[in-house]
């Protein structure tokens, strides 16, 4: 088995990401154009090592199909953060009850192994305007996603909804 840290697709690293945001923050406060953080959280049955590998691979060519050029996923330990320039709730919405359809079925098979995968999804979008900031996006995101974990909800929560 591969290094479970080592995938073929490669996602922006932590701190790539971080400036990537401190970027879009700075871009969308001139602009005042929204952005949305989206929260990947995934559980898999049976819990093992092989198997999060497998879950977080097909996690990772998901991401590849599914987001836009602009947008800008990263990994951050066994969760996945992804950034959505110029995107409102609604189009953020729009994605992640897409994602999480696409992930919550009842059986994956990925490279021969077989597993349950549940995702859980957080997601936070800012108006673009001076009080945006990467850590109210990064805090609202991980409380959206801590709270569909809590509460075992597979569709995606929104940190308007919970707040």
């Amino acid at each position: 088995m591969k290094d479970a840290l080592t995938h073929e697709i490669e996602l922006y690293s932590l701190d790539s990401f971080q400036i990537l945001l401190d970027h879009e923050i700075h871009r969308s406060r001139r602009y005042k154009n929204p952005l949305t953080l989206i929260h990947l959280a995934i559980e898999t049955d049976p819990d093992r090592p092989e198997i999060q590998y497998s879950a977080e691979t097909f996690a990772i060519n998901i991401l590849d199909v599914q987001l836009r050029n602009t947008d800008i996923p990263c990994r951050k330990g066994n969760e996945f953060l992804v950034l959505m320039p110029a995107t409102d709730e609604a189009g953020g919405r729009v994605v992640c009850e897409r994602l999480a359809k696409l992930f919550n079925v009842p059986q994956q098979t990925y490279d021969r192994v077989s597993f349950k995968m549940t995702i859980f999804v957080g997601m936070a979008s800012l108006p673009g305007s001076s009080s945006l900031t990467s850590n109210n996006l990064i805090q609202q995101a991980s409380k959206a996603v801590q709270y569909a974990r809590d509460n075992h909800i597979i569709n995606a929560v929104t940190y308007s909804e919970i707040n």
